[in-house]
Order: structure tokens, then sequence, then C-alpha cells
């Protein structure tokens, strides 16, 4: 991973992990060959103790004498902007951030603190979302060449012993703790339950697993490659076309990689295209001459005699379609219960999970966060649907003076166009409940009278 010269930046939350990472780069028996610099970012999400860490981790690299590169970036404005989920926003904006520091510093390394328990973890939480072999892959150790995981074979456990050893101080992150992310529920409550009731040494065969899938995904990527080449019969500006023929000859398995790797290709990443999509344009191939399907992010399928044309709607044009299609859009969900329910509305590149909570469980109102919604379900008109705002919606915004049209809402809110097309809403009986991220209505508040609190929360879908 590391030569005698190199330049490594360290990226340094402040947590067990990236401190034992800079102590054991620093201690190394090679560190006089090689030049360290420390990176943290603050993601503007946990407030004062977010402060508290950038001020740790520039104590800790002053007292170990590495030069220490910290920033911060809104993270959440991120999220709204890109309609990204907040691990994916800050997973841009975190390597957005490293990339600039060492494009700034001259450094040819980044080195970061994943661990064993990281990529098990990463495994599970893509089978539970749905995935494909690329996901199976895991973290890879080495990326590109340039991004260095020294820590991707030890355990967490072991880490914990080397900090508890060699009496190096950490932050310890209360979030990771939260039960409420999927992650953490997997790391605390999933991973344990399989080492001990099915396999104690399930995070090393799971990492096994990821290191023989990445393996075989590398060597299968080179070939195909090169059928990609002879398979590509026109090319231009947001667009590829394929050839129809030489796609009906070949193995499906074949046919899904080159169609996935033309996507890729026109929208420079494969977010939210997930097996449907690529079944979708499958489809095509047999009986689809002169008709098109549409795909999440502006990205279109059409078949034209032996052409297979994926292409990628402009901006501005995908916004006045998405205004034409919306308004027109009849889709919707129905959610009969019993709860707690848990599910994922492809359709729409959402999710949602239902449960009840309990009066002392319910946060104060300055701690809600802006994808959780609490309401008195005796309030409610069951059963509930979740869909696309249409023209003439009305609710009345808590705390607002009374009902209002979805349009002035968002007019007064400066809520961008494209975005409000992007805002679904949950719906009883007898009107809209949630607009969702945004408020709940009126109706339905949790008052002192309350005997049974709905918890509803939302989630963007995250596809690899």
């Amino acid at each position: 991973m590391l030569a005698s010269g190199d330049r490594v930046l360290v990226g340094v939350s402040g947590g067990p992990d990236s401190m034992a990472l800079l102590h054991l780069l620093v201690n190394a028996p090679f560190a006089d060959k090689i030049e360290l610099g420390v990176a943290h970012l603050n993601h503007c999400l946990r407030g004062v103790t977010a402060e508290k860490e950038a001020d740790f981790v520039r104590r800790e690299a002053a007292a170990l004498g590495c030069p220490c590169h910290v920033a911060r970036a809104r993270v959440i404005n991120v999220k709204r902007k890109l309609g990204l989920s907040l691990e994916e926003a800050g997973h841009r904006v975190r390597y957005g951030f490293f990339n600039k520091v060492m494009a700034d510093g001259d450094y040819n390394k980044l080195a970061l603190g994943h661990h064993m328990d990281d990529n098990a973890e990463q495994l599970l939480l893509a089978l539970l979302r749905g995935t494909g072999p690329r996901g199976l892959s895991g973290i890879a150790p080495m990326k590109e060449k340039r991004i260095i995981r020294p820590l991707i074979h030890v355990r967490r456990s072991q880490i914990e012993t080397y900090i508890k050893a060699e009496n190096i101080s950490c932050m310890r992150d209360e979030s990771n703790n939260d039960t409420r992310f999927l992650r953490n529920r997997i790391r605390h409550d999933l991973l344990p339950l399989l080492a001990s009731a099915y396999n104690p040494r399930i995070g090393e065969h799971l990492n096994r697993l990821a290191d023989v899938v990445r393996t075989e995904e590398s060597w299968i990527g080179d070939l195909v490659s090169r059928e990609y080449q002879k398979s590509v019969i026109g090319r231009k500006h947001g667009e590829v076309a394929l050839s129809v023929n030489r796609l009906q000859t070949i193995h499906t398995a074949l046919m899904r990689r080159l169609v996935r790797m033309a996507l890729e290709e026109v929208a420079g990443n494969l977010r939210r295209i997930d097996f449907s999509h690529i079944h979708s344009i499958s489809r095509l191939l047999t009986d689809g001459d002169g008709k098109q399907c549409h795909l999440p992010g502006g990205l279109r399928a059409r078949r034209d005699d032996d052409r297979l044309v994926l292409s990628l709607f402009p901006r501005d044009r995908r916004r006045s379609a998405a205004a034409r299609t919306v308004k027109a859009d009849d889709f919707e969900k129905v959610i009969d219960g019993p709860f707690p329910e848990n599910f994922e509305i492809r359709e729409m590149g959402i999710g949602l999970r239902l449960s009840f909570c309990s009066r002392r469980r319910l946060p104060p109102w300055t701690a809600m966060e802006s994808n959780r919604a609490y309401m008195d379900f005796d309030r409610l008109a069951l059963p509930l649907t979740v869909r696309w705002p249409v023209s003439g919606d009305r609710f009345h915004p808590l705390g607002a003076g009374g009902r209002q049209k979805l349009k002035k809402f968002f007019i007064d809110h400066r809520i961008s166009r494209s975005n409000r097309y992007r805002t679904p809403v949950l719906a009883d009986r007898r009107g809209i409940i949630w607009l969702i991220g945004q408020r709940i209505d009126e109706r339905v508040k949790v008052t002192p009278r309350t005997s049974r609190i709905l918890n509803t929360e939302f989630f963007l879908l995250d596809t690899r």
C-alpha cells in the first residue's frame, strides 16, 4: 500500500479507528520514509460535539507533528439540493474534501480507517437493500492505487485493545449507538446475533466473500470492457447506442453488464438503478422496436431498429418533463397496516418505516428531524396513501393560520420547482397528513390527550 517517498493524507474523525490508524502510521518502522498529513471534515450535523471533535483532531495532529487540514461543510444542504440520502451526501462531500486537500497538498495516498467489521456490516447492508455482485465486493483494501485501508483485515476488538494498551485518546460518536439507523442495527443487533446463534466466524466469512467477489469482478470487468467496445455502435454527448443483434446473441448475464456499463457511461453513476430497470431495458431487445422506457435520474432507453439507445435528458428538459409527468402520474402506495411496517417504494425511490412511539421517547420539537414525523394515530383515517403531489393539493401546515395550497407552501419556503416534483406526500382518507420531509398537518399533531403516537420515518433509497 505504501512506498518510500509517499505523501499520505490520513482521514481522521477522532474516533478509535482513525486514531489507531494515525498512531500506527506515525510509529511505523517506515515512518521516516513517508510524510503524513491529517484531514478532518466537520459535517455540521452534531453542533457543539462536532466542533469539539475538530479541535481534538487539531490538538492530536499537532502533538504528533502532522500538518492538519480541517474544514466545515453543511452536508444537510447538499442532501436537500441533490435529493440524496444523508449517508450518500456525506460520502460525496467527504471525498470531495479529501480530493481537494490531496491536490492542494500534493498528497498521493489517502489512508482511511475502515476495518474488517465495517466490511462485514457493508455486505449485510448491501444484501438487505438488494444488491448485485458489485455490492458484494465490499470495501476495497486499495482503490485506484491512491486510497488505502491498512486496517481492513483487523477486527474492531483488536483496535480497541490497541487503543487501550497504547493509551491513545479518542472521541466517541454517540450517534453510532443510535439503532434508528439501519447500519447501527446491523452492527449492534444483527451481526452479534449471527455470530452467537449461527456462526462465530461470520465476520471473517463475509470478508472472504467480499474478497472473492471483488477479485472475480475485476477479472470479469476486463472481459466485459472488451465486449463493450465491440457492442457500442454509436456514441455522442449524453448518449450511447448498443447493437441489438449483438445483445440478443450473448449470454443474459453479459448483456445485463453491458447495459449497466452503458448507463454508467451516460449518467456517470448507477444511483437508483436496480434490477427492475435493467429487466425493463432487456425487454426492449425482444419486443420493443420503437418503444422506450424512462429510468430514474433522467435516463431513457429506447429501441430503434438494431440500436438500443441509452441517453440522459438535459437538466432543463428533465425538469419540464418532470412537471408534466408528476401531474399526470397516478401512482400511489396504499398502507393498510397493521403497524409496525417497513417498506420500500422503488417507483418513487423512497422508503418508509412506521411504528408506534411512547410519549417518553418523543423528542422535543427543537430536536425533530426533517425525515421523521410524529402523529396522533387516533386522528388518522386509514388507510394511508403515499403519492406524488397533484395540482390543487391543500393542507394545514402545523403552526400555520389555516389551510393553504401546496404551491403556496413551496413558494413561501423557497423550495425550488425541481424539488417540488420530488416531494412525496402521505395522506389519509381526509387529506394530506405529511408533506414528507417538510411539515405535518395540524389535524394530526400530538397533543396532551394523545394516547397513541405513530412514528413515521422517511428515507431515500440508495442503490449501488
